[in-house]
């Protein structure tokens, strides 16, 4: 009975993980922390794009990542559940174009999502006009901290319901605070496929670099975020707002070095993206 139980539990977890519910739900509720943390209203309507986008693009994304070989839990699950992972792909794009419809009065600031999104996701696609893109795949962890950064930061400024004017620089200091923060967690997934990104055509800045190199760099990135932090808490944050926001890249420093000697999926699907929920609180 109890193996059951544990079975049915874990097959669920997988589901959620893997099948992308739980990334789609982070982009939500870093979404939610923007409208809540500027006093915004948005429509409903702007959530669910961002859930069934988000659940889509991943789903794509890996039902066309070559699994077979994969021996890690995501790999074997992605392997096992091709169909599925089409048919959530499928499912959320319908309600993600029906919602496109009704918000077509803001297709224009829509529109950069589609394209980064689309730039991401394109060279997996094994067809020759595609091909091209995989030249530019070193900046493919960029354009995914842009796509994520704008969507769930300066989005909800562009769809408040209540007109008022806004502070350009507060909007932007925002955008590049959420951009250094979700680029700083990226960066170690390419981390971790280094050598796999060594021997094939998808070199990312990461795979390039050393050990060292790779903590030089992550620091760089990590003293933007703050210099940003700091911007923001000069144009009217609270100090506990501030450390609120400051917690997940200080979790990420702390214990970068005990993710770069891990291998599990878990670490790194729940550990490192549940990363972008700290802090969201405050």
């Amino acid at each position: 009975m109890w193996q059951l139980l544990l079975r049915f539990w874990r097959n669920v977890f997988h589901l959620v993980i893997f099948g992308n519910g739980y990334i789609a739900l982070c982009a939500v509720v870093m979404c939610l922390a923007t409208t809540r943390l500027f006093r915004l209203q948005v429509p409903d309507s702007l959530f669910i794009l961002l859930f069934t986008g988000t659940l889509a693009s991943y789903s794509l994304h890996w039902y066309l990542t070559d699994s077979s070989a994969d021996q890690t839990h995501r790999g074997r699950w992605n392997h096992q559940h091709k169909r599925l992972l089409m048919g959530i792909f499928a499912g959320a794009s319908i309600v993600c174009l029906i919602v496109l419809v009704q918000l077509r009065a803001h297709i224009r600031v829509l529109l950069p999502v589609v394209l980064l999104t689309f730039l991401y996701t394109a060279p997996k696609i094994d067809w020759p006009p595609f091909y091209v893109l995989r030249r530019i795949a070193i900046l493919k962890t960029a354009y995914l901290a842009l796509v994520w950064a704008y969507a769930t930061s300066v989005l909800p400024f562009f769809f408040s319901l209540v007109p008022h004017s806004f502070d350009w620089v507060i909007m932007v200091n925002w955008f590049l605070n959420r951009f250094f923060l979700i680029y700083s967690i990226a960066l170690w997934f390419d981390y971790r496929d280094r050598v796999d990104d060594r021997h094939s055509k998808w070199l990312t800045i990461v795979s390039m670099l050393n050990e060292k190199q790779v903590r030089t760099f992550e620091i760089g990135i990590a003293s933007c975020f703050f210099l940003t932090l700091i911007a923001l808490h000069n144009h009217g944050l609270t100090a506990l707002i501030s450390l609120g926001l400051a917690l997940p890249m200080i979790v990420l420093l702390l214990t970068a070095r005990l993710i770069s000697r891990q291998s599990s999926d878990y670490w790194y699907y729940v550990y490192l993206d549940g990363l972008l929920l700290i802090g969201i609180s405050a």
